[in-house]
């Protein structure tokens, strides 16, 4: 699983990435957060939010506990805003750049399954979390705006 964030790390936009954290100081929610906040930084649309429904399912079904699951999604929702924010008061990465490598991320040749499963691009499934909501919307193929 790790690897999956390690490619989503590796293409965050540079200039980005680099004012942020090294890569091996992020945990998974951190990347997925990092990536999130440049995406709604540059208006991204419907595809954060199909962005974010992935990113939710892949968090809370890793997490052992609530407690960490909770922990998982401060982290996230931190790193959204910080790299937000830096995208926004400090751009030096245009949008067009930034949402054309999130459009590209593997995040979006994800499955998520009706009952909450996730199945990665690498064919690897994460099993739902039964704590976690069911959510309706199924994705069979890559979301599109």
């Amino acid at each position: 699983m790790k690897y999956i964030f390690l490619l989503i790390g590796l293409s965050l936009s540079g200039a980005v990435f680099a004012r942020s954290h090294t890569l091996q100081n992020m945990s998974d929610a951190q990347q997925l957060g990092a990536w999130a906040g440049m995406a709604l930084a540059c208006n991204a649309g419907n595809k954060l939010d199909d962005f974010e429904l992935i990113a939710s399912r892949i968090i809370g079904n890793q997490a052992a506990s609530d407690e960490d699951r909770a922990k998982a999604f401060k982290e996230y929702a931190a790193e959204k805003l910080r790299t937000y924010n830096l995208q926004r008061k400090m751009p030096t990465d245009p949008c067009d750049q930034v949402l054309a490598h999130f459009d590209d991320l593997p995040i979006f040749r994800s499955e998520v399954y009706q009952d909450g499963s996730v199945k990665l691009p690498d064919g690897k499934v994460i099993p739902a979390n039964q704590k976690q909501p069911q959510n309706k919307r199924i994705y069979m193929q890559t979301p599109t705006n």
